[in-house]
């Protein structure tokens, strides 16, 4: 465990270290069953969205994926409300059912070859509902472990939920990467795909069943009310909601930009070979999960924003520079450009849950942390990969042309820059 480099931040609490596994559980298997698709993108789009160039493919195929983002913030706030109201652990419980189902039927729908357009149009339903979980599970998670944890350590603990989460990524990397190798192409591509999709259902049984097993937390016991409104909730906490939107940014362009398009990048429009892009994206993920316990760890010592600021600058610096090494072709460019922005982006995001669950007080904080998150998600983050292709079509044979999901990252790093100079140094200040 990672908490043998960090022995300043061990917790005995039994109670706890439950929480927080059962957290990084239902965390992992959501991102696991969410960025499969993403994973998958090419196969599914050529099964699902046959097309006459890989263009047209590919951008029905993100269509698709950016569905799921839609439903994002009604999950948050169907969630987030629940949590507020009901108690964060049984809002987490349910998120786990919602997403495990749909991702297992993902991986048993007819293709457009076999049902024709019923095909598209059923993926596109279960989407919507991984998309209805993955509103709640998330930041309902975060809320969860941070609120538990020793308020002298919350950024190290909450970025275990982070970790958790690129955990989840990382798993679905190696299980496409593993099963692709067993197989040959054509196995794959006919029924090998479905592996890893299906599989997903084990995992959501486990999930469920330990926090089932797990207590409420001390700060939603004290302050957990009824008396909710609209009107006021706006009124009085939109300005957080603002500074949550602004940090997040760069969290949603660069985590569907560096964790999820690239790989896909790089095999349709560099030509690197499936296998070779997600091996060195697989590598590259393993980089940006060990590096966010650091951000966390560093973030409870100098505090949120020296931390966020000098990752987002790293990230801001490197985004161009990064693109014009994978347009390069060579593995050795792809790989350590690829590895750079992993690391830096891991710093920022472990910062990511304790800064923003400090933003807002308890009776409001899984509502507020899960409408600001979630709609940030879908406007930059569900967008990135569509815009990403969008942006290389449109530049056509033009020099830039393969830099330009660069320039984009750029953009939300300076963003998410800015918005440091905007919140309030949190790091010891009581959530309670």
């Amino acid at each position: 465990m990672l908490t043998f480099f960090f022995p300043k931040v061990r917790n005995t609490d039994k109670h706890f270290r439950k929480v927080l596994i059962s957290s990084m559980i239902g965390n992992t298997l959501e991102w696991y069953d969410f960025m499969l698709y993403g994973y998958c993108a090419a196969i599914i789009g050529a099964l699902f969205f046959p097309a006459n160039d890989a263009f047209s493919s590919m951008l029905a195929t993100y269509g698709v994926f950016f569905v799921g983002f839609v439903m994002r913030p009604l999950g948050g706030i169907l969630f987030g409300y629940l949590g507020d109201r009901i108690g964060r652990k049984g809002a987490l419980v349910w998120s786990i059912y919602c997403m495990a189902i749909p991702t297992a039927l993902i991986g048993m729908l007819p293709t457009y070859e076999q049902i024709g357009w019923f095909a598209p149009l059923f993926l596109t339903c279960l989407r919507l509902f991984q998309g209805l979980s993955m509103g709640g599970e998330f930041t309902g998670s975060i809320v969860f472990v941070v609120e538990h944890a020793d308020p002298q350590h919350r950024g190290f603990w909450g970025s275990w939920t982070t970790f958790s989460a690129a955990i989840g990524v990382l798993i679905g990397s190696c299980m496409c990467v593993a099963v692709g190798t067993l197989l040959s192409e054509s196995e794959f591509l006919r029924w090998g795909w479905r592996v890893p999709f299906i599989l997903s259902i084990t995992g959501s049984i486990v999930g469920a069943f330990v926090r089932n097993r797990l207590q409420e937390t001390e700060a939603f016991s004290r302050n957990s009310s009824d008396n909710f409104s609209w009107k006021k909730f706006f009124a009085r906490h939109g300005k957080s909601l603002l500074q949550l939107v602004c940090l997040d940014v760069v969290v949603a362009i660069g985590f569907f930009t560096i964790c999820l398009f690239i790989v896909n990048y790089l095999q349709n429009f560099v030509g690197v070979g499936h296998y070779q892009a997600t091996c060195i994206s697989t590598i590259a993920t393993l980089g940006f999960a060990l590096s966010i316990p650091i951000g966390g760890y560093c973030s409870d010592r100098v505090g949120r924003k020296p931390v966020l600021r000098f990752a987002s600058l790293l990230l801001l610096c490197a985004a161009i520079p990064a693109f014009i090494a994978f347009s390069t072709g060579n593995i050795y460019q792809i790989f350590f450009a690829q590895l750079a922005l992993n690391v830096a982006f891991g710093v920022y995001y472990g910062v990511i849950p304790a800064a923003i669950v400090e933003l807002f007080p308890p009776s409001i904080r899984c509502l507020g942390v899960s409408l600001a998150h979630n709609v940030t998600m879908m406007v930059f983050g569900g967008t990135a990969p569509t815009l990403a292709v969008f942006f290389i079509k449109e530049a056509g044979e033009k020099s830039f042309a393969l830099v330009t999901p660069g320039i984009y990252l750029a953009f939300g790093a300076l963003v998410s820059f800015f918005a440091t100079f905007w919140i309030k140094e949190s790091y010891q200040k009581s959530i309670s």
